[in-house]
């Protein structure tokens, strides 16, 4: 009996994936409302988050970690308290298969551009659970893959209005910046500032979207990107832009007399990527690629690209986590006095 719902439960989730880029009334799997899913890496997690964060069943990592605050008043407190089932990934813990199956998804999301895609859906088979493959790489997919996991998982309206919102802002930013010459940047991570990313990383696709040149041309050696440099290559380099991952890295580059001597930091072109409650832009990239390209723009391109970012903010907080925040809030999001 079990085998035969398995198949009949494939079977209507494979419909649901061949008509999610239709207009067509999505049926549901074994007449069964999808209430669990689970995302085989942060990106999707994060996704389900966004379109239903009730609909979690479980964390990749840590919410709170050296990279996304998780701050509480901005986060449903179920997602909070969601255990940590793990990753496929170095940088997580690694996941176990039965705490998964414990858990009792009834799909799974699976990220399209991760380095370690077939692998993980070899590993996902052996679940038997249904999987979707969605595409989240590129700031062009967000809208799109949006909307296909909004109506997998029975969240079309929420998938629409989220999407609507990004297309509407990525228009924005192409009209405004489709004239400019990329600004040079340099994305300082690590505790030293001395690790960085490759030009096609995705880990700076979205600096790369708002109008940014990386500096720093290769090919990436390893899963995790975080490609270490001197200072010495950071000097030839001598970006326009700097854009800083962790605090703790921003506040030693500003104080660091070897550093002083960059263009960046003399024109006092240094930033501290936002990252309430999750980051902006990386680390992984997310949902947040929606507000993160327009901060990006706006320190890239300020001539040109002239929002009104408090605004745009609570506009953005608002519809993704349903919280009104004040001109002070925004403010300490934002990490700067406007």
């Amino acid at each position: 009996m079990k085998t035969i719902f398995y198949i009949l439960s494939v079977l209507s989730l494979n419909i649901i994936y061949a008509a999610a880029d239709t207009n067509e009334q999505l049926p549901t799997a074994t007449n069964q409302k999808i209430e669990r899913v689970f995302g085989s890496s942060p990106p999707m997690n994060y996704l389900i988050y966004a379109l239903n964060p009730n609909k979690m069943i479980g964390l990749n990592f840590k919410a709170k970690n050296p990279f996304n605050k998780a701050d509480d008043f901005l986060l449903d407190e179920k997602f909070l308290s969601l255990p940590v089932i793990g990753s496929f990934h170095g940088g997580g813990v690694g996941i176990n298969l039965e705490t998964l199956l414990e858990r009792d998804p009834q799909l799974i999301l699976i990220w399209e551009d991760d380095m370690m895609v077939q692998t993980i859906k070899e590993r996902v088979a052996k679940t038997h659970i249904p999987t979707l493959v969605v595409p989240f790489r590129d700031t062009i997919d967000m809208a799109s893959s949006i909307r296909k996991v909004g109506d997998a998982i029975g969240e079309k309206e929420r998938g629409k209005l989220l999407a609507s919102y990004i297309e509407k802002s990525i228009d924005e930013l192409k009209s405004k910046i489709q004239d400019t010459t990329p600004t040079k940047y340099y994305y300082a991570e690590g505790i030293d500032g001395l690790s960085t990313e490759c030009d096609t990383s995705f880990h700076v696709e979205a600096i790369n979207f708002a109008g940014g040149e990386n500096v720093h041309k290769c090919k990436q050696t390893g899963l995790l990107g975080l490609e270490k440099i001197s200072l010495e290559t950071l000097m030839l380099y001598d970006p326009d832009i700097i854009f800083v991952q962790t605090k703790i890295a921003y506040g030693e580059i500003l104080i660091d007399p070897m550093w002083q001597t960059l263009k960046a930091i003399k024109n006092k072109k240094v930033y501290l990527v936002p990252a309430q409650p999750f980051n902006w832009i990386d680390r992984p990239p997310s949902f947040m690629k929606a507000m993160g390209i327009q901060w990006l723009a706006s320190k890239l391109h300020p001539d040109v690209y002239d929002i009104d970012m408090r605004q745009h903010a609570k506009e953005f907080y608002k519809l993704f986590f349903n919280v009104e925040l004040d001109n002070k809030q925004i403010d300490t999001i934002l990490g700067e006095k406007q």
